[in-house]
């Protein structure tokens, strides 16, 4: 896959000529682009951010309920949307959670935060839906599943939902579950989280994927579950194997069998496998089958999205770093 970012800063670093001579800054914007090659499936991340729709600190924490008394969300957020919050300060900064439910000054996550405290700083952005991502036309539809693109959005590690649009009466997002039979029209908004890749399974011609939105300055929690999961990596660009704080999160080994392994997408549907070695010579090495020493790793750019496969049963939070370089937007 292809990737292509161009960052436009909005007023970053923009000089006011005034008498204090105050120098005001505002969140970097920008676009990436992702190559979807034709008949393969291309793994997709989400690397820019929609906007920041209420933000502050949090005044009162209980559990999964976070309170923020100079904010009113009855009214910042719309009803039967699926909003994605980040912690952004203290212990827990760069955690991700989506929610769904809220009252005027509070809103209930699935599960309360592990480090999170009163006086911490957070944003909330609405989660990008399947529909609006892709609207009609930009991927192949067909009347049969089987000649359709389609979407895999994971639900957990190694399972998803396979989404596909039908042309033909009645017309629609449908589901899959082997790649030719259809499963059923979708009836709602199918949210996309910031932090989960999509496989997006191309028929046909190849395909530029663009995205706008805000680049994300700070790292990035994630947890990841035993097998296979997709993540996305933000922010969108700088960083790489070695550089992105991988090597102190995911499990190494002596040997590339019990390792948890990184891998990267080629662009052709196919991937380098990578695990860390922990005894000497510690380092980044290679694998070919999963279980085989392939020599050591020459360091390499992160794509949008890789897939970490988690070979533990005890799920484990794995931090993206962000480049120095983005202290400067």
């Amino acid at each position: 896959m292809k990737t292509q970012l161009t960052f436009s800063l909005l007023a970053a670093a923009a000089a006011c000529s005034l008498a204090n001579a105050q120098t005001a800054y505002t969140t970097p914007v920008g676009y990436t682009t992702q190559t979807l090659a034709a008949n393969t499936s291309n793994l997709v991340g989400f690397n820019v951010l929609k906007p920041v729709v209420a933000s502050g600190a949090l005044t009162g924490v209980s559990g999964a309920v976070l309170s923020d008394s100079a904010v009113n969300f009855s009214t910042a957020l719309t009803a039967n949307k699926t909003y994605i919050l980040e912690v952004t300060s203290g212990t827990a900064a760069g955690t991700v959670q989506e929610f769904v439910s809220w009252s005027q000054n509070s809103i209930t996550l699935p599960a309360a935060v592990t480090g999170v405290a009163t006086g911490n700083t957070y944003a909330v952005r609405i989660a990008p839906t399947l529909q609006e991502t892709f609207p009609v036309g930009f991927l192949a539809g067909s009347a049969l599943a089987t000649t359709a693109d389609k979407v895999w959005v994971p639900t957990g590690p190694g399972t998803y939902v396979k989404y596909w649009y039908k042309t033909t009466a009645p017309a629609g997002w449908c589901t899959t579950t082997t790649g030719s039979n259809n499963t059923g029209a979708v009836t709602a908004d199918v949210p996309l989280i910031s932090i989960d890749a999509i496989i997006i399974e191309k028929k046909g011609t190849a395909k530029d994927f663009v995205l706008t939105g805000e680049v994300k300055k700070t790292g990035s929690n994630v947890l990841i579950g035993q097998g296979y999961n997709l993540v996305s990596i933000n922010p969108p660009a700088g960083l790489t194997l070695f550089t992105a704080g991988l090597d102190g999160d995911i499990a190494g080994a002596a040997l590339a069998t019990t390792a948890d392994a990184v891998w990267v997408p080629k662009g052709n549907g196919t991937y380098d496998r990578y695990w860390y070695k922990s005894t000497a010579p510690a380092g980044w090495r290679k694998t070919t089958t999963g279980s085989n020493d392939a020599g050591a790793a020459t360091d390499v750019n992160l794509p949008p999205g890789v897939l970490i496969q988690r070979k533990s049963a005890t799920p484990k939070v794995v931090t993206f770093n962000v480049p120095s370089s983005y202290s400067n937007l």
